[in-house]
């Protein structure tokens, strides 16, 4: 990529998502936090220290980097914004869009009052990045007119995921959900709990169904999702703690289930694919854009009772039927790889560039 100056990239905690790092990485960015100053984001301190934070964090950074031409900010922050007000000439703002954050927005999930603050801040980005067609639909209708000029870019499957050369037991009656935690909030837009519904729904019409659930997850949460649920949900439900090496799990699922709320995008549902496991997710899951292509069929409304019968209805497919999914999935995902999603990123930041005049 041409230098364009220097670009400084602000990540968030605990850190960025590995991809979205190693894109920052592959534009030539020094990277930093935007809370390396005064650390609240990961802290539950109240309104009060955060905006003491935002400032001093904001302060700080702009004393530290005089020098950079442009920021590249990972997810939504204020911290950002606030800086270019102590900066002599304004420094141009680049954020890129690829958590739940935007899905809140529109859902109202966040109060009334955060919600406003998110607005103003996003509208005082110079440009949005956003990670999938889902992002720029949400952008849209939060700002409408008063949207920056947004981007598409896409997510890729990290290089150590493509080498798997495995083949699903599409004969399985076990379904893979990929999705880590910690946390209420995680649980919620993962749709952790929509999906256990769903599940315990189709078990009742056919009893051989398993749900394998691999992330890190408190025994609490565990305990809680499954405390409702029949006894018959909780002894075909397993939960396994993450693991770098997923090729025994997609070897044995025949489907992969992520029916999120507002998921970014989902590297694991183009991990599944290419590895050829058919997946069902929600309309509210960024992926869906590549799913949709393999088959709109398999893509549900944020309904358990519809996902339930996404999942019977897969289940009860012919193998011929089951296999022309997974090798079109396949086919679809391996043009989502994490070389050509770099390609892409350097080529949309260049445009980006000369649309501010860096």
């Amino acid at each position: 990529m041409k230098n364009q100056g220097k670009i400084v990239y602000l990540e968030g905690r605990p850190q960025a998502h590995p991809m979205h790092r190693r894109l920052a990485q592959a534009v030539g960015c020094e990277i930093d936090f935007v809370d390396t100053h005064v650390r609240w984001q990961d802290l539950n301190r109240g309104f009060l220290f955060n905006l003491f934070a935002w400032i001093s964090n904001a302060r700080f950074l702009a004393k530290k980097y005089r020098d950079c031409d442009c920021f590249l900010i990972d997810n939504l922050h204020f911290t950002p914004i606030i800086m270019n007000f102590f900066f002599k000439k304004k420094k141009k703002m680049i954020v890129h869009l690829g958590s739940h954050t935007l899905y809140f927005m529109y859902s109202n999930r966040f109060s009334y009052f955060n919600n406003l603050l998110h607005k103003f801040f996003l509208s005082k980005y110079d440009a949005l990045i956003c990670e999938g067609e889902m992002a720029a639909v949400l952008v849209r209708n939060i700002l409408s007119k008063r949207a920056p000029k947004s981007f598409v870019v896409f997510n890729g499957i990290p290089n150590e995921h493509l080498s798997y050369s495995v083949l699903p037991d599409l004969r399985s009656k076990k379904i893979l959900f990929l999705g880590n935690g910690p946390g209420k909030e995680r649980l919620w837009y993962k749709g952790l709990d929509l999906m256990i519904e769903a599940f315990e729904i189709a078990l009742r019409s056919d009893p051989y169904l398993q749900f394998i659930i691999v992330g890190n997850w408190e025994k609490e949460i565990i305990d809680e999702l499954l405390c409702t649920c029949t006894k018959e949900a909780q002894r075909a439900i397993f939960f396994k703690n993450a693991t770098p090496d997923l090729s025994n799990l997609l070897k044995e699922c025949s489907l992969n289930l992520h029916c999120a709320r507002g998921e970014a995008y989902g590297v694991t549902i183009l991990i599944a694919l290419a590895n050829g496991l058919p997946a069902i997710v929600s309309e509210w899951t960024g992926a869906k854009e590549v799913v949709s292509q393999v088959d709109d069929r398999l893509v549900a409304r944020l309904d358990a009772e519809e996902i339930a019968k996404k999942v019977l209805w897969y289940m009860n497919l012919k193998q011929e039927e089951k296999s022309i999914l997974s090798l079109k999935g396949a086919s679809i995902a391996s043009h989502y790889t994490e070389k050509n999603a770099t390609i892409f990123y350097q080529t949309t930041l260049t445009k980006i560039y000369r649309e501010l005049n860096l």
